[in-house]
């Protein structure tokens, strides 16, 4: 990010702070919808999943769903999703059996960044953020606990969880 635009966005940033009467302004609505259009973009389920593996240069659909514990459609409406928001790309290659790849435009590649901003803030505060919630359930005596169902294969489990190569 260059500095002007640091700069620009850090003065979006506090402009609702530095309001005397309390109330948001324009421009605080302006940042408030066009963050909500950006998360918007990937909030339906596997829409981050997809985005990552295809990064990791991940093209096939067999391959992209060898990865992922989702239904074939479920995975193909959230890739036509991806591709009408002109973050990925779908090239169909006249062979037989005809060979159809996705791919990252340079649209979706420039997402990865914030993905990969949120993953880093995600890292970081987890711990913080199961310690709230366990507070509040204590505090409302509630037993809000869901079972966490996996998301994704076994095989791309154990491979994500092999140490490094270094």
């Amino acid at each position: 990010m260059d500095v002007a635009r640091a700069r620009r966005d850090m003065g979006r940033a506090l402009h609702a702070v530095a309001d005397t009467d309390g109330l948001a302004s324009a421009s605080d609505r302006e940042m408030m919808e066009a963050t909500a259009a950006a998360v918007a973009l990937v909030s339906a389920k596997w829409k981050v999943e997809l985005l990552y593996l295809l990064a990791a240069r991940v093209r096939r659909h067999g391959k992209l769903h060898d990865h992922l514990l989702v239904s074939k459609k479920v995975m193909s409406e959230a890739l036509r999703g991806l591709e009408r928001d002109g973050l990925v790309r779908r090239q169909v290659f006249a062979e037989v059996p005809v060979r159809v790849e996705y791919s990252l435009t340079p649209l979706g590649r420039s997402f990865t960044g914030p993905l990969l901003a949120l993953c880093e803030w995600a890292e970081e505060h987890h711990a913080e953020v199961v310690e709230a919630r366990e507070e509040h359930d204590r505090r409302s005596s509630s037993q809000a606990t869901r079972d966490k169902v996996p998301r994704f294969t076994a095989a791309f489990q154990v491979v994500r969880d092999r140490p490094a190569r270094g």
